[in-house]
């Protein structure tokens, strides 16, 4: 494996090969969902009961997928200005958890403001029609006889509010954040997925990000940025768990890989969150083992698919799953022909075609996931047992 080991600088993308947008194969054959379930209710709160559901913990107003908040203090202002004066406001789009939890798809800087003023956070300024209340906060406005009016009009606002229903299938819900995001900033699906399905899943996947096994097993290339680190390990542990046919819905059955990339890491985030805390500590250790396993063996270049001029490639998302799953067979590494026998065992995949191929081309549809596993399975059986 030495011949792997380039000396370009270091990348810090990940080799996606336009993994979300791959052709979904399933309408192809017929698999397509039917029973395909889109609910999406139109419902209208106040503004004081949506703070109240903030405070509460039942709004996720901070989604990773969203921008940051970035309204200075008169945008604030003028919505709150705004408000008084009761000028409607656009749609407000929220998705509902599996738990019942909302998470905010389109509105994050208008509720955030409404947060931060009745919090008595901010100071109206620049206002040019309600000049008079300038320098005030919502606090002033409660206290001041003349005023309290429009504190009352603020916390009585009807905002009108779309909910995404649960159990809308991923794939949906991620269409309808790209059209009611489209022309802001790009969504990322890894991002979202961790806004929905926050629980020990997500903690999981932060810690293993974080970990120093993966670090050294990547040298430490995967940016962290939109979670392109953390989507990585989620691949390699749901492909994991589907080969091994341990990856099930919550009423317990197997679950079906049919090219539906999205629904699947969906599942696989719904499965880790309901895993009992001791199961998810033996995944963890597992996880961290193989990334050990796979360093000591391959060093850290060990998921960059070979390129030609010796010109050195991004980690190779899919190549990382490949070696995950060969590697996790392994409880120890300590034996050198052991390590002898995985070394000629990755170089020789990388010198099949078809595996690479699989690695490389439609990399989600279920002929090239079947393909590349089963690729990885017939090697380890040819080292290890023939």
């Amino acid at each position: 494996m030495g011949k792997r080991l380039l000396s370009e600088p270091e990348e810090t993308n990940l080799e996606d090969y336009n993994t979300i947008e791959v052709k979904d194969e399933s309408a192809e054959e017929g698999l397509d969902y039917p029973d395909l379930k889109i609910k999406i209710d139109k419902d209208q709160y106040s503004v004081y009961e949506m703070k109240r559901k903030y405070d509460r913990g039942k709004i996720c107003m901070d989604p990773s997928f969203q921008r940051h908040f970035v309204w200075n203090g008169r945008q604030m202002s003028e919505l709150i200005e705004s408000v008084i004066i009761g000028i409607p406001l656009p749609l407000i789009y929220l998705a509902e958890s599996q738990e019942g939890n909302l998470v905010v798809v389109d509105g994050r800087q208008r509720l955030t403001t409404f947060v931060r003023f009745l919090n008595n956070e901010f100071k109206l300024s620049g206002l040019r029609i309600l000049k008079e209340i300038n320098g005030y906060g919502f606090r002033e406005l409660e206290e001041e006889k003349r005023f309290s009016k429009y504190a009352t009009s603020i916390e009585d606002f009807q905002l009108v509010v779309q909910v995404i229903k649960y159990p809308t299938p991923d794939k949906v819900r991620f269409d309808i954040f790209d059209r009611v995001n489209r022309g802001g900033t790009p969504l990322n699906k890894q991002e979202m997925r961790n806004a929905l399905y926050q629980g020990q899943s997500t903690q999981l996947l932060k810690e293993l990000a974080e970990g120093e096994a993966f670090l050294a097993a990547t040298g430490n290339s995967i940016s962290p940025k939109h979670m392109k680190d953390r989507y990585i390990i989620l691949r390699a542990i749901c492909f994991n768990l589907y080969q091994k046919h341990a990856l099930t819905d919550t009423e317990g059955k197997v679950v079906e890989y049919r090219s539906d990339i999205e629904d699947f890491l969906g599942r696989g985030m719904e499965f880790l969150n309901h895993l009992p805390a001791k199961k998810l500590e033996e995944l963890k250790a597992e996880f961290e083992r193989t990334m050990r396993h796979i360093y000591r063996v391959l060093g850290d270049n060990a998921f960059r698919i070979p390129a030609p001029y010796e010109r050195r490639r991004p980690i190779s998302m899919t190549l990382f799953e490949a070696l995950y799953y060969l590697f996790q067979e392994f409880e120890t590494v300590d034996d050198a022909n052991v390590r002898s026998r995985l070394t000629d065992a990755v170089d020789e995949l990388l010198l099949d075609k078809d595996f690479l191929d699989s690695l490389q081309f439609s990399v989600d549809s279920k002929n090239h996931v079947d393909i590349r596993f089963q690729k990885v399975m017939e090697k380890y059986q040819e080292k290890f047992y023939d």
